[in-house]
């Protein structure tokens, strides 16, 4: 069958890819539930690799390659996704064809279902939301990821993942609707500020360490307000609406790479002893409330030290103690008593007990 033939069978919604163009990327920059056609494709392992990111690997595609060297004949194998990871499949092949998966699967697919909710026919609820309306239901759907990363689970994860980016699509549409941006501004601002903040991957290639990394990050930051003219003190940019915990790590952190910063954590282990003394001779109400904070502040700093994540910790902290009292709760139940009413030292037997299995 002549190419020209295949192309024609092909449904009008045909992407025509060039095999040199897909050699720079690592992700394909077209929708999967359209049918595409890679033209003249090259590596084969990279092909693999860049199919594999949306497609299983029995996903079943055709190699279009002539028949007779030196004829303008042509014929169509079938192979799957996995065969392009070894062997010599592309040898001959003057295009591949990658039938479409199902609508669902793809992004656009999903920002018209959005876009559909919001349409004048569309559900009177999501109508009528707005972007403050949403804050709260926002957070809680991040809070429900987090809780998901801490167990890792990863069906929750995949399903909380989809609840944040409806929000994310959500609120792109809402600006839409009210003639303020659309995704594209969100999507190509975030790509910008990535490859601008990152000339070592995107400019000139250089091979930095994490912590070099994160150093020039600031620095490009704020070569970057600087090209928008923005005055930000230190410490501005950081959400004082973030919790308490991740808000100080993020002060401290930004007011580290200026300087204001100890020695050594000895320094640190000195200040929390010198807060806790204070704590314990604090007499009123709002001078216990001030040194309690001081003394939570310091530990977020010893966290920074020791590179942990105060928040990341606490959460950890919150769950272990959930877990215990749950497992305390059960057995008192197995045994017929009640909680509230079981000795401390019963308590303490289970406790232990279940420590032990963690």
């Amino acid at each position: 069958m002549d190419i020209r033939q295949i192309i024609a069978a092909v449904p009008e919604n045909l992407v025509v890819l060039e095999g040199d163009r897909l050699l720079s990327l690592h992700h394909l920059l077209t929708p999967p539930h359209l049918d595409t056609l890679i033209h003249n494709p090259k590596n084969q392992r990279h092909l693999w690799q860049l199919l594999s990111a949306e497609y299983p690997q029995d996903y079943i595609i055709e190699v279009i390659e002539r028949d007779v060297a030196g004829t303008h004949a042509e014929r169509t194998r079938q192979i799957t996704l996995s065969d392009l990871r070894e062997g010599d499949q592309i040898k001959d092949a003057i295009a591949l064809h990658i039938p479409p998966l199902p609508e669902e699967r793809s992004f656009e697919f999903f920002q018209n279902v959005v876009a559909t909710l919001r349409a004048p026919d569309g559900c009177p609820w999501d109508r009528k939301q707005t972007h403050q309306s949403l804050r709260d239901d926002f957070l809680q759907e991040v809070y429900e990821l987090l809780s998901g990363l801490d167990d890792l689970n990863l069906d929750t994860i995949s399903e909380e993942l989809g609840d944040v980016l409806l929000h994310v699509v959500i609120q792109a549409q809402i600006a839409l609707d009210a003639g303020e941006f659309n995704l594209g501004d969100v999507v190509n601002h975030i790509s910008r500020k990535l490859i601008f903040r990152h000339p070592h991957v995107f400019d000139h290639a250089e091979k930095l360490t994490s912590d070099e990394v994160l150093d020039r990050w600031e620095r490009v930051k704020k070569a970057e307000r600087a090209g928008q003219k923005k005055e930000q003190g230190l410490l501005d940019g950081i959400s004082t609406a973030m919790p308490a915990l991740s808000m100080a790590f993020s002060y401290q952190k930004r007011a580290a790479k200026a300087g204001f910063d100890w020695d050594s954590v000895d320094g640190v282990w000195g200040k929390l002893n010198e807060e806790i003394e204070e704590f314990r001779k604090a007499e009123t109400d709002a001078e216990k409330t001030d040194e309690l904070g001081d003394i939570l502040f310091t530990l977020v700093n010893l966290a920074r030290w020791e590179k942990v994540d105060p928040e990341t910790a606490l959460r950890m902290a919150n769950r272990k103690f959930y877990h215990r009292v749950q497992y305390v709760e059960a057995q008192a139940k197995l045994i017929g008593k009640d909680l509230f009413d079981m000795p401390l030292e019963e308590k303490d037997r289970y406790w232990d007990a279940y420590k032990a299995t963690e």
